[in-house]
């Protein structure tokens, strides 16, 4: 696949990555064939804008203390989620956020709440998910951990109801270029990826400072040496990455695939 990189210049130096030099114009994943591009737009002030995808023209908007985005892909209905945040959410840390959830022409406030704990570098380490009005749900809390080259080394879930269970997802390493969302304050407020997502790459990418080279999975009911992923990159000039090849092992066996991204480099 060709690879459009913006603006992106060469000299006969060698680059330092520096981050936010380059921000994602789009993301391209072929994980079960399901051939997703994201597109990211910007307002004059560089801050996010919209993130649009796939397959009912889905976009999320962001405003200063909130973010509108679909809740379903029916066609033809206007389903929404909305998250609302007790700080702004392009310059602020929020402590705590809300989510409603309209489905059907009917809107269910405080369906998801969550609060947010940092550290004295400003790190995120602490989720704790709540569900008030869902009395069958089982809430959770996640920790995060960091080394001192500020990437994540695990991600920590323990359930706060329900079976008292807790995994626990170890990085296996770093490279040391940026993350291709350096250049996004508070990436782990837009990502699109849910906190508890099936898939942790998605917040090993979005609260560590570099990429991440991998991860194993450890906990109740896991089967740790099983499962597994290992992350390899291809990157442009100024160090970010345009191409991540992703392994998964299982029981079932090793899956690979393919994440793809274009920038607007300074």
């Amino acid at each position: 696949m060709a690879v459009l990189l913006t603006g992106c210049s060469k000299n006969n130096t060698t680059l330092v990555p520096a981050a936010g030099k380059c921000k994602p114009l789009t993301e391209f994943s072929n994980f079960n064939a399901s051939n997703v591009t994201y597109t990211y737009t910007y307002n004059a002030d560089g801050t996010l804008a919209h993130i649009s995808y796939p397959p009912v023209s889905m976009a999320v908007g962001y405003a200063s203390t909130s973010i509108t985005q679909p809740a379903s892909v029916r066609t033809g209905l206007t389903d929404s989620l909305n998250t609302y945040y007790n700080a702004n959410i392009f310059t602020g840390l929020p402590t705590e956020a809300s989510q409603w959830i309209t489905m059907d022409g009917i809107t269910q406030s405080d369906y998801w709440n969550y609060k947010f704990s940092y550290d004295t570098k400003s790190r995120l380490i602490q989720v704790i998910e709540s569900t008030p009005h869902v009395a069958t749900d089982w809430e959770y809390k996640l920790s995060i951990f960091y080394n001192d080259q500020d990437n994540v080394t695990s991600l920590k879930y323990e359930s706060i109801t329900g079976p008292n269970t807790a995994t626990v997802i170890s990085a296996t390493g770093y490279d040391d270029k940026p993350s291709p969302y350096s250049a996004i304050k508070n990436w782990q407020l837009f990502t699109h990826a849910a906190w508890n997502n099936y898939d942790p790459a998605p917040l090993f990418e979005a609260l560590s400072k570099n990429n991440p080279l991998g991860y194993n999975i450890t906990g109740d009911g896991v089967n740790a040496s099983t499962i597994s992923r290992t992350m390899a990159y291809t990157y442009n000039e100024n160090g970010f990455p345009i191409k991540r090849t992703n392994t998964n092992t299982n029981n079932a066996g090793t899956y690979s695939f393919d994440e793809v991204y274009t920038y607007q480099c300074e």
